[in-house]
């Protein structure tokens, strides 16, 4: 919510993505796309925060400030509330207050354009390892078409999708059909939120692969979105993360999903005996340990290109508490897990 989360912190959250299994949820509940979701007692995502975090909001810039004052996860309930009342004409965009169009909203995945295009909206959504189906596709492609040049889809470099010049209501009822019949969401998209989860682009495809990154990319985003508890889309405990919370999937020893930029990245790795495929973790992204080196006056930054990646993990894992040798294949000493 306030900074970027420490290395040590990143360490424990890729200890918990290992630990996923890779089937979709069971859980979600399916919703009418008429009517929207019943408001299910759910914790705020406030509530998850440490009060060491919330002393730092409290004395922060005013953004924090107000999202002290109604979390961001709210928007998940508002915007259907919105969306109804605008359609029954008794609110306009100019009475809604101002912090919630240009900030809440976006944990829906809604990014005001009002500058530009008053009125519209940017939605980011969720697409784990670049996967959409051709059905979902041609929602879309229905979505933007009476929008006429200024409905635009566009394709991102973490594999997702946005859709331009949507307006409110048209964006709360294509949440809906997503969550009921694509087991596809926006909600956790933008601000405060893990970004989407990138996979190896040639999964499934990649003769030299050693794991398919799609199921692992589909539960780690179901792990990030999906609230085990109302079955339904938003999920509180990780509404409230750094900004731009990044995670990559790597397929094989090429790394196509570049995972030493971001935050957490898994890269596969078999077991020296059985062949068994593990990850190895690596941390922080460019905000790492070698990152500050470089912003050292004594780093020497004509190497910058080969340093500026992620931390591995060893630097947090004392040598006793590894297996010497390492039974793993990377030949590298970060900390191995499964």
């Amino acid at each position: 919510m306030m900074t970027r989360p420490s290395t040590l912190l990143l360490l424990h959250a890729a200890r918990a993505l290992l630990g996923l299994r890779s089937s979709r949820p069971k859980t979600l509940r399916q919703v009418s796309t008429l009517e929207s979701p019943k408001t299910a007692t759910r914790r705020s995502g406030l509530s998850f925060l440490p009060p060491s975090t919330i002393k730092r909001a409290e004395a922060g810039n005013p953004i924090e400030k107000n999202k002290l004052k109604k979390g961001g996860d709210a928007a998940w309930t508002d915007v259907y509330d919105f969306a109804a009342q605008i359609r029954a004409g008794t609110l306009d965009y100019d009475q809604i207050e101002d912090f919630d169009i240009n900030q809440r909203l976006k944990w829906v995945g809604m990014l005001s354009r009002f500058k530009k295009t008053p009125g519209r909206f940017m939605m980011r959504l969720r697409t784990p390892n670049g996967i959409v189906k051709s059905d979902t596709l041609r929602l879309f492609a229905d979505t933007l078409k009476p929008y006429g040049d200024i409905g635009v889809l566009d394709i991102t470099t973490r594999q997702n999708i946005q859709l331009r010049g949507l307006t409110l209501e048209d964006g709360a009822d294509l949440t809906l059909k997503l969550h009921a019949d694509h087991n596809m969401t926006s909600f956790q998209s933008a601000l405060d939120n893990a970004r989407n989860v990138v996979g190896s682009p040639l999964a499934g495809l990649d003769d030299k692969e050693l794991v398919d990154t799609r199921p692992i990319a589909n539960a780690i985003n179901d792990l990030i979105s999906l609230d085990k508890e109302t079955g339904q889309r938003g999920n509180p405990q990780f509404g409230h993360l750094g900004r731009k919370f990044n995670i990559a999937v790597s397929g094989g020893r090429d790394d196509f999903a570049h995972t030493y930029i971001n935050d957490i990245g898994l890269e596969p790795v078999p077991h020296r005996e059985t062949g068994e495929i593990g990850f190895n973790v690596v941390v922080g992204g460019p905000v790492s340990a070698s990152f500050l080196r470089w912003r050292s006056d004594t780093y020497d930054r004509s190497r910058h290109r080969r340093d500026l990646t992620a931390s591995p993990a060893q630097a947090l894992c004392p040598s006793s508490a590894l297996p010497s040798p390492c039974p793993w294949t990377c030949g590298c000493p970060p900390l191995h897990t499964r």
